[in-house]
């Protein structure tokens, strides 16, 4: 098996690079194709990178390829972390980047890779769309390769990290909790409590715990009560009380943590690389692992999920070949509800974006 890395120079494709080999996820004789621009910095330092990897894993280490060239670029499976990120200026006092800029930045990238990837690719690659905007990424790749081979992160991670909150407030271990968060990757973010399953719980308990950490909410209060605790960290970060602001978001909820977490971890100056580089590989295992696998990510869909016909982080069947189908996951109205609301958003988004 081979896998190429678009990005491979940046922050988060170095990480899913070094993870791939410490997973040992390819053996000495498959390869791992490190990506970049020709005429960017990555045009040399991606040597320098290829060089790094054999000194610091020489024993298990995969093939090495460096390309400059989207038409360069050949493997089984590509990762797509090439573009802008979001971040926070340096002094923290900045509001959130839009999503918007990143669009802005990473429709050119996207176009560039998916038109050579259609061109010029063998037609069985698997696309992993890691760079945001992902529903607008994974939108991009769909529209110009096997929408079915195209399968975006977002709610995979999102899934992820509401798993480990929920965990985290009843007192077990992540590997305990099943958990699905579909939607929008970021404010559109749906938590499947009605999929919430701890091993070792009877329905009842689990109940009762899921209703303890939730305080009463209901699903339809969940944006509101995103955006109360978005204020709140804003107005502390603001202040420079950084320390609170991370005091404050362990009292949180564990769904709204999903979505503040990352959040106030770029406010605070840091990244989310190593998370994100987790869950690509996470994700990159269970695709390649043999079987098929009921995971959340996003996906382009044709009317396959609630009807919807965007692309949005769906629970999905997917396996060596890609994302088989939608799996019929049942939801709760609110549940329901949020979801069709994150779809008309990111269709609009995307429209609108498209239009740049």
């Amino acid at each position: 098996m081979d896998i190429a890395i678009i990005g491979a120079n940046g922050s988060i494709g170095r990480q899913i690079a070094i993870r791939i080999i410490m997973e040992r996820l390819l053996g000495p004789t498959d390869r791992l194709q490190l990506v970049g621009r020709r005429d960017g910095r990555s045009g040399a330092a991606l040597y320098g990178f290829r060089q790094d990897l054999k000194d610091a894993f020489s024993e298990n280490c995969p093939l090495l390829d460096v390309a400059l060239e989207p038409e360069d670029v050949v493997a089984d499976i590509v990762i797509m972390a090439a573009g802008a990120t979001i971040r926070s200026d340096q002094d923290m006092k900045a509001a959130m980047p839009s999503r918007d800029d990143l669009a802005i930045v990473n429709r050119a990238l996207a176009i560039r890779y998916a038109d050579a990837l259609c061109r010029y690719g063998h037609g069985h690659e698997i696309v992993v769309v890691v760079t945001n905007p992902v529903e607008f990424l994974v939108d991009i790749f769909s529209a110009r390769y096997d929408r079915k081979r195209v399968i975006g992160i977002g709610a995979y991670q999102d899934s992820l990290r509401f798993r480990r909150e929920v965990a985290r407030s009843i007192n077990v271990s992540r590997q305990a909790v099943r958990a699905m968060a579909i939607g929008e990757h970021g404010d559109g973010l749906v938590p499947l409590w009605s999929s919430v399953i701890v091993q070792g719980f009877s329905d009842s308990e689990t109940r009762r715990a899921i209703h303890a950490v939730r305080g009463g909410r209901v699903s339809t209060d969940y944006p509101g009560s995103v955006g109360a605790a978005r204020a709140q960290v804003i107005q502390i970060v603001r202040e420079g009380r950084i320390r609170e602001a991370f005091a404050l978001f362990d009292t949180l909820a564990p769904d709204v943590r999903v979505v503040i977490g990352p959040f106030l971890t770029l406010f605070s100056g840091a990244k989310t690389d190593v998370a994100t580089a987790n869950a690509t590989v996470d994700l990159v295992c269970t695709i390649v692992g043999g079987r098929d696998s009921v995971v959340a990510a996003q996906v382009q869909l044709r009317g396959e999920f609630e009807g919807v016909h965007t692309s949005i982080g769906v629970p999905i069947i997917v396996n060596t070949k890609g994302w088989e189908s939608a799996y019929p996951l049942a939801m709760t109205d609110g549940e329901r509800q949020l979801f069709l609301a994150a779809a008309v958003r990111v269709q609009e988004k995307i429209q609108t974006w498209a239009r740049i």
